[in-house]
């Protein structure tokens, strides 16, 4: 371990400066002195800068936060082209370190500083308040998650001794409204439009989702084996997680079998004989790099790209997926809204399509509730009330029958 070098400076007392001062010029190319009343006040300092001066076989300790993140980021690309992550998992590191990286810290920019030099109090008092604003508690838990995950990193590559998100509380913007759907954007003649803007690919994935419900990361994860054809049905009984790849249902009540529709059914049935028969254990709808998509990416003069929105260290720099492999939520999201733009319609969210199944659902089983809860895979039918209460309103405003019948 590094020591500091806590020194006493005679006449200092007589200069109005402090008596003790912890001299960091050996050990920082920055490096300065501090002083302090008491000898105990500079020991504890010393102490405490020393235990992140650690250094090591490579030069790390000297690393800023920019540098770190190269690396960090370049580690995670390998992990994606080895099949340990997927690129869902980079998209969101890239982005969340790139938002961590965005915040100052004494007025300096954070990508500028030395890995080791960042605190507790730092992140807590000047870095929080930064990063809250405008986000909700749960983007907050995800930001802050892949944060303390990099400082960990940090520890790893040996450019800390500690991790200063330890113990840290999570803010978040009380101003941000919590999102709503809109029940005029989900009606069905406006789905409609929105669907028939897509190419035939992104039509039958939309449609499959207007029509059964499911949640995106349970799309993500069916393959060809979870189509019963015999029986009509769809197995719901896995989904892919935000950081995790292919795992569990959102909830046990996830596990489920969801009735397929007949023309979704034949749609899939075209679609199963297109693409060869393929295996059970092939993903239902899968990224493919080398077929242009009206809705993959558009680069920044409007025209279509085939490259996905995960970015390697430097930045626009496109990372390939390999084919085959799952979608990830930018394809979902972009897919939708540029369908929203050339249909002329509102932008609405790839989960709004969850919504206006379960808006369908309800005004189809208007006396079963239970029904609908268990076709969306909730637990409770007081989640589906919860959330879809001011649809259950509308559908009651609709059948309301007179008290009394006019003559």
């Amino acid at each position: 371990m590094m020591q500091l070098e806590v020194s006493f400076r005679k006449g200092r007392a007589n200069q109005n400066r402090k008596a003790w001062c912890v001299d960091t010029r050996s050990v920082q190319s920055d490096g300065g002195e501090k002083f302090f009343a008491t000898k105990d006040e500079a020991r504890n300092y010393s102490a405490r800068i020393s235990k992140e001066l650690i250094r090591s076989d490579s030069d790390s300790w000297t690393w800023t936060f920019q540098e770190l993140s190269e690396v960090y980021i370049a580690s995670i690309e390998k992990q994606v082209r080895e099949g340990e992550q997927s690129n869902s998992y980079l998209n969101e590191k890239v982005r969340h370190i790139a938002q961590f990286l965005g915040v100052k810290v004494n007025n300096k920019p954070l990508a500028e500083t030395l890995v080791w030099e960042l605190t507790t109090g730092q992140i807590e008092l000047q870095l929080m308040d930064q990063l809250k604003v405008g986000r909700s508690k749960k983007t907050m838990q995800n930001l802050f998650g892949s944060i303390n995950k990099f400082m960990k990193a940090a520890k790893k590559y040996g450019c800390r001794e500690t991790n200063p998100c330890a113990g840290v509380e999570i803010k978040f913007d009380l101003a941000k409204p919590k999102r709503k759907t809109n029940p005029a954007n989900i009606q069905p003649d406006v789905i409609t439009k929105i669907i028939a803007a897509m190419d035939p690919k992104w039509r039958l994935i939309t449609s499959f989702a207007a029509n059964t419900g499911l949640r995106q990361g349970e799309l993500r994860a069916l393959t060809w084996g979870d189509i019963l054809w015999n029986t009509n049905k769809v197995n719901v009984d896995k989904a892919f997680k935000h950081q995790d790849g292919i795992g569990a249902t959102k909830t046990e009540a996830g596990n489920r079998k969801v009735p397929l529709g007949k023309s979704l059914k034949k749609a899939l049935q075209e679609y199963f004989i297109e693409k060869g028969r393929p295996a059970d254990s092939t993903l239902l709808f899968s990224h493919e790099p080398n077929v242009p998509s009206q809705h993959a990416f558009r680069n920044q003069h409007g025209k279509y790209t085939k490259a996905n929105f995960a970015f390697s260290k430097k930045v626009g720099q496109p990372h390939t997926l390999r084919s085959g492999s799952a979608l990830t939520h930018a394809h979902f999201l972009k897919a939708v809204h540029q369908a929203c733009d050339d249909a002329g319609v509102a932008h609405i969210t790839w989960h709004d399509l969850r919504h206006f199944a379960a808006s369908m659902l309800l005004k189809k089983h208007s006396n079963d509730l239970w029904e609908v809860s268990k076709r969306l895979g909730h637990e409770q039918k007081s989640t589906t009330e919860n959330i879809y209460g001011h649809f259950i309103e509308d559908i009651t405003e609709d059948d309301e029958e007179d008290l009394l019948a006019l003559g």
